[in-house]
């Protein structure tokens, strides 16, 4: 038909085929929904890339895993949380007492190094002595350790890098601690989603009872994919602070109206899963600061050894660097690394509330100005955002088009 229908002949439209142009909102609401959970997903999911070839889709954030643990830990570790003072809340008679039977093994081990099959002839009495003493030195080996760590932190306690090593390791963490905290932004978008796209619903339910044209339908799907994707993510970042608008609706960015339900839980997910104890304690039972921590065990050991059984003879290999010294500190420090998780245990609750790494993080992203969370949380939808926008719009287009076939083939328009 030629022309616009008047408004009589409108209504004798929406008469003949009620439900199929109240379903119109209806369909449409559904189409904002689905593509605000696209959106989401698309940022977070698949962890791993899906497809076959170059074609197919791995999640913003996974895929951009290194930038963003990189972004992440900075942001913990740079504004947040100092590691020197987190070194400095330890106490090294704790630690030793907790992780005694770690050490023992360590002592025991360097000891039947440095003597041999003589260390298993030892008479109990003079080896438990011997041992005795080396435990005695563990809290000041504890704290010689712990001020290492101090004096070269970047070089021996690199908790950025162990951080960020982590969070690109496991991108299921990294997802988590983005996605964990904007759960209200995710549950806004997928609302707005729905309203706006039942409203656009209703004005194509008008246009389509005035023009009969199809072509209304799937460029109203366009419409509500693309421009709701578009407005939902301004509506997260804008404005900074809360502005009234037509003198009737006051609005927020919603990132910043739920900044304080961001922060609490961001700043738990960091203390359980990112800077957790067995993290901390792996930092001090591995790499360059194991390697000191053998050498300090090796030198008490050494000392014990000379003091309670009267040895005069050297008792290091004359060459330090020798293969079998070098055999034996990778297996002390192996095992001290295998039995992190054990000591983490015993450690966790001592290490939980010594560092309080989620009052600390807390606080301090509290701190934060609203330009400094933008700065934090937009690179996450920013990267890809217009790419996320126009698959949104492309899914409009292709329900909208699917409501075509079905309303012409079953609803008989």
């Amino acid at each position: 038909m030629s022309g616009l229908n008047t408004p009589a002949e409108a209504w004798d439209v929406f008469v003949a085929h009620p439900w199929v142009l109240l379903l119109m909102p209806v369909v449409s609401a559904f189409i904002g929904w689905i593509t605000k959970v696209v959106a989401i997903e698309m940022v977070f999911r698949p962890i791993d890339f899906k497809g076959i070839g170059p074609f197919g889709w791995q999640g913003q954030l996974p895929r951009r895993a290194a930038k963003f643990g990189a972004e992440a830990a900075d942001i913990i570790l740079d504004n947040v949380v100092d590691p020197r003072e987190l070194v400095d809340r330890l106490d090294p008679q704790r630690i030793a007492t907790e992780c005694d039977d770690i050490m023992v093994d360590a002592i025991n081990s360097v000891a039947r190094d440095i003597l041999g099959p003589r260390w298993d002839q030892v008479p109990a009495r003079a080896k438990a002595l011997a041992i005795a003493r080396a435990r005695s030195r563990a809290p000041q080996m504890v704290a010689n350790l712990l001020q290492q760590a101090q004096d070269n932190i970047d070089e021996l306690f690199n908790i950025s890098y162990i951080v960020t090593a982590e969070l690109i390791k496991d991108k299921r963490l990294l997802v988590d601690l983005v996605r964990g905290p904007m759960g209200p932004v995710m549950t806004f978008m997928k609302r707005f989603g729905l309203v706006f796209g039942f409203l656009v619903g209703l004005l194509q339910m008008v246009i389509f009872a005035f023009t009969e044209s199809h072509l209304v339908i799937p460029i109203a799907g366009l419409i509500v994919g693309l421009v709701s994707d578009w407005i939902a993510l301004q509506m997260v970042f804008e404005p900074k602070e809360e502005k009234r608008y037509f003198g009737l609706v006051k609005w927020q960015g919603l990132a910043f109206a739920e900044r304080d339900h961001f922060i609490t839980e961001y700043a738990k997910i960091a203390a359980e899963k990112v800077l957790g104890p067995e993290l901390i304690l792996g930092a001090l039972l591995d790499g360059p600061l194991a390697d000191r921590l053998f050498a300090l065990v090796h030198q008490e050991v050494e000392a014990a050894i000379d003091a309670e059984l009267g040895l005069v003879e050297p008792l290091v290999p004359a060459a330090i660097g020798t293969a079998r010294y070098e055999a034996l500190r990778r297996t002390v420090v192996a095992a001290a690394s295998s039995r992190v998780h054990e000591a983490s245990e015993r450690l966790g609750p001592y290490l939980i509330e010594a560092l309080d790494v989620e009052r600390t993080v807390e606080v301090s992203l509290g701190a934060l100005s609203n330009e400094g969370l933008e700065a934090m949380l937009r690179p996450v939808f920013k990267d890809d955002e217009w790419l996320v926008v126009v698959i949104g719009g492309g899914l409009g287009f292709v329900v909208g088009e699917l409501q075509v076939f079905l309303l012409t083939r079953l609803g008989g328009l």
